[in-house]
């Protein structure tokens, strides 16, 4: 971390109100491997940084947008992080095409898991959503019936 850095930081109450959720969440986020605090103070209080922020705020959005569960983001963040890494290496592999290649298939497969947990996600949720509109569509049905009493 840079001089730069060490200032550009934020204090577990500050990203609460930012992000609107509670110094618990954030706390919780830690217990359980999802974020690490940039720095301690002395005194022992958390403070984040922006590499940190953009990872809770993406964790916000996986759980607004997906309504997945925290292990389930967690599996996403692993895969990102390992798509990071493929990419890296395959930059720093550039006269090697066979390394490419092996690099491209590896990233293809990350790819493939994350869509077939998300298609997973979305086959349960339109279950869901059928379910409820055919109750829906009954009690309608229903409503038809006793109108004609």
């Amino acid at each position: 971390m840079t001089n730069n850095e060490i200032y550009d930081v934020l204090t577990i109450d500050a990203v609460s109100r930012q992000l609107g959720i509670t110094p618990r969440t954030l706390r919780y986020y830690e217990e359980v491997g999802l974020i690490s605090p940039a720095l301690r103070t002395n005194g022992g209080h958390r403070l984040y940084d922006q590499s940190t922020m953009d990872r809770i705020k993406q964790i916000l959005r996986l759980k607004e947008y997906l309504g997945i569960s925290l292990q389930e983001i967690q599996e996403v963040m692993d895969a990102e992080e390992s798509l990071n890494e493929i990419r890296r290496t395959f930059q720093e592999n550039i006269e090697s095409a066979d390394v490419q290649r092996v690099l491209v298939r590896q990233y293809i497969d990350v790819l493939h898991n994350l869509i077939e947990k998300m298609t997973t996600k979305i086959e349960n949720v339109e279950t869901m959503r059928n379910l409820y509109q055919e109750q829906v569509e009954r009690s309608l049905h229903f409503m038809d019936e006793l109108e004609k009493k």
